[in-house]
């Protein structure tokens, strides 16, 4: 650890995640963005570079002008932080994603957000795929809307245990108290 510059990769931090009665609302969400913003004041106090994935569609749950399709509340880009949008399920069907993800090479790269079950497995693969080891930060992350949250998270973590690192909040920012500072 404490190669460069590390990065911290939002995915899909939306209010569709977080907002009971919605499609991909789960247990436990509130918790995990409560975790996601931990992560991301220590990202940004620690001058880690941060970047956003959000996923966009022109009409549906992820509408650009929808209300649940918006950043969630405290966890908004800042104006210095590239947003990328995604289409497909990996962040990596974004072109400038990719290219931004070839620069972090030997750096580390913490993966947070939601969609845990498709998203974050989706872009931790491309990212193996693509050379870069990342770490997921579990604690920090949410399955998108299932009734048993407990197994889908459980299938999510074994299926990404072979391609990334596992862990909790508190040991990556224990562990990264002086990186970037």
């Amino acid at each position: 650890m404490g190669r460069a510059q590390p990065r911290l990769v939002c995915l899909d931090l939306q209010r569709e995640y977080v907002v009971p009665g919605r499609p991909l609302y789960s247990e436990g969400a509130g918790n995990a963005a409560e975790t996601c913003a931990a992560v991301l004041r220590h990202a940004r106090a620690h001058g880690w570079r941060v970047v956003h994935v959000q996923r966009r569609q022109a009409d549906g749950l992820f509408e650009r002008k929808g209300y649940f399709g918006a950043p969630i509340e405290g966890l908004r880009p800042l104006i210095s932080e590239p947003v990328f949008a995604r289409s497909g399920y990996s962040a990596f069907c974004n072109p400038d994603f990719a290219a931004e993800m070839r620069d972090a090479f030997g750096e580390d790269v913490f993966l947070i957000g939601f969609s845990l079950d498709q998203t974050c497995l989706a872009t931790a693969f491309a990212a193996a795929d693509a050379g870069l080891s990342i770490t997921v930060i579990t604690d920090a992350t949410g399955p998108a809307g299932c009734a048993d949250t407990w197994a889908q998270r459980q299938a999510a973590e074994r299926l990404l245990a072979p391609v990334a690192r596992l862990a909790a909040s508190q040991d990556v920012l224990a562990e990264t108290q002086e990186i970037g500072a």
